[in-house]
């Protein structure tokens, strides 16, 4: 069972401690947009996804949201909530449809202090993640929206199977926190040099080389490693 699932921290646990945590797992298909907890609330699910991709995002005030972590197949949600007893800073979004396996919070903070593996994977890859939401709030700060969208558009494509992304302008907009018109000029500039193609919504990356060579070096600080190799 653990070696047909794609995440890599279930996959990667000793297969004791898989053992007991399987029974405890539920898989879920994810769709599109689908909010699945809100900021301040605690944690009652843990996500594990497999082909889907979940955005963590930050929402002011004012209405305004941004993204600041994505979590794929390398990846869990709940990081925070289950390394403190804070309810979560951000709420839970999925940017694009798929399965994904969850477990009761509850259970899994059972499961951490049960079994070493559960613990090192857990800490492993909350440092994974610290990196990933500090590399990309610099990013945000001094890079371009070229090579920060190009950035993004890669960073999805590394946790997906597909070149073919379900994702219109204004979904995009509001992942990077930026004017839908700002990326609607960026999109059309990639697609002028072969990077992309998009029709109604559905955005192909054509030329990963290219899309590449238009990102800053934060794509490489952050690639989860599925499909770089193929374009750097």
């Amino acid at each position: 069972m653990k070696e047909m699932l794609t995440n890599k921290i279930l996959n990667g646990l000793p297969d004791a401690e898989f053992a007991r945590l399987m029974p405890l797992l539920e898989p879920v298909a994810l769709s599109a947009g689908e909010r699945l907890s809100e900021a301040g609330e605690t944690a009652q699910f843990i996500y594990f996804p497999e082909n889907s991709v979940i955005s963590c995002h930050a929402d002011m005030q004012d209405g305004e949201s941004v993204e600041v972590g994505m979590v794929g197949f390398e990846g869990m949600t709940g990081i925070t909530s289950l390394l403190g007893s804070r309810p979560t800073a951000h709420s839970l979004n999925v940017s694009v449809a798929g399965s994904a396996l969850r477990v009761m919070k509850d259970d899994f903070e059972r499961e951490i202090l049960r079994g070493v593996g559960v613990k090192q994977s857990l800490l492993a890859y909350a440092g994974e993640y610290i990196t990933q939401i500090s590399q990309r709030s610099a990013c945000a700060v001094l890079h371009r929206l070229e090579q920060r969208l190009a950035v993004w558009l890669l960073l999805l494509a590394d946790r997906l199977d597909t070149d073919v992304i379900q994702m219109t302008h204004e979904r995009m907009a509001q992942h990077l926190g930026v004017r839908r018109a700002g990326v609607t000029v960026v999109a059309a500039q990639m697609q002028a040099v072969g990077a992309i193609s998009y029709t109604r919504g559905n955005l192909r990356l054509e030329d990963r080389r290219t899309l590449a060579a238009m990102a800053c070096e934060c794509y490489g600080a952050l690639s989860v490693g599925r499909q770089q190799t193929a374009y750097m």
